[in-house]
């Protein structure tokens, strides 16, 4: 479907997970097992879409002082990737899991980001657009402390042009802006997707009426219901998805799996149906992995018999 599939990450993270074997609030409390991956929505995508067999590349920003435990981190799972580096270190997001099954999540907020770094990121991303075919750019997840959500729209917008598509998970887009940018495909949570439109929608109806009416400027709108499943509105028709129920481990990157999951089913020639369908498999079984782990096609697999979906006339 696309000849290149890049990432773009402009705050990317080290994910660590931390275990709990006892919660303290006056003494010190141990660990008794930790994990730690490359992290960052761009980077997680990228993660997920090599596990499936899909080849992307990530680009971004990355702190200097950490970088070369996040490169490595990144050539273990084996992606392709090319990141500006900068001044101070790669944030690290912790996610605490405590003996009752609860977890916290705690995300720092990043490093500032010199103009000039931004210069150079674009120079990459235009050099790799060059004579590069039909082009998918996912831009995905937070912004660093000193990048607006107005300059990050007008940096992704200098990317506008034939056989460039865009790929959107991010928390601060209005409906507004997505009819100027036109994307490919979009994948709010519903916390997202309210804010997205400045509306409650306090019913199912209310939620598939105004995913409907993003057909005319987004071809694939996936609005992630968590563990109630995900509807969809697009090219393909419009689906409400349910999912059974698992034990969960972690939600955290639950929603990257997911868009990369979709997009990698379509890369490789499924029905946007059926690759909505995959989508809500590959979410599903990644809640059932520890930390941001990335699920395998093997997995996926697994949990596909489990997803029902009904056309919505």
């Amino acid at each position: 479907m696309f000849d290149k599939i890049i990432t773009v990450t402009l705050n990317p993270a080290l994910d660590v997970t931390l275990w709990l074997e006892s919660l303290d609030f006056v003494e010190p409390n141990e660990t008794t097992r930790e994990v730690i991956y490359a992290g960052g929505k761009g980077v997680n995508i990228s993660r997920v879409l090599a596990s499936l067999g899909v080849k992307a590349k990530a680009l971004g920003l990355c702190g200097d002082d950490n970088a070369g435990r996040f490169m490595s981190l990144l050539d273990g799972d084996g992606v392709l990737h090319d990141f500006v580096r900068t001044g101070g270190a790669v944030r690290e997001n912790l996610t605490i899991n405590i003996p009752d099954g609860r977890f916290l999540k705690i995300n720092r907020r990043g490093s500032t980001v010199p103009v000039e770094a931004m210069h150079q990121l674009r120079s990459k991303l235009e050099a790799e657009l060059k004579d590069s075919g039909k082009t998918l750019m996912v831009f995905a997840g937070s912004l660093p402390p000193n990048v607006t959500a107005e300059g990050y729209k007008a940096f992704l917008m200098t990317f506008q042009r034939e056989n460039v598509y865009f790929a959107l998970d991010n928390a601060f887009f209005k409906l507004e802006d997505l009819q100027e940018i036109r994307p490919f495909v979009v994948k709010p949570n519903l916390l997202e997707f309210r804010k997205m439109c400045g509306s409650d929608l306090r019913t199912e109806q209310s939620i598939v009426k105004l995913a409907r009416s993003m057909t005319g400027y987004v071809q694939h709108t996936l609005v992630s219901l968590g563990g109630k499943g995900l509807i969809y509105a697009g090219t393909g028709g419009t689906y409400r998805l349910h999912n059974q129920q698992v034990r969960v481990k972690s939600t955290v990157g639950a929603g990257d799996t997911t868009l990369a999951a979709f997009l990698a089913a379509l890369q490789k020639g499924e029905s946007a149906a059926d690759a909505v369908r995959y989508a809500v498999a590959a979410g599903c079984a990644s809640v059932t992995l520890d930390g941001t782990d990335v699920v395998r096609p093997n997995l996926v697999e697994e949990f596909l018999p489990q997803v029902s979906a009904r056309m919505i006339r």
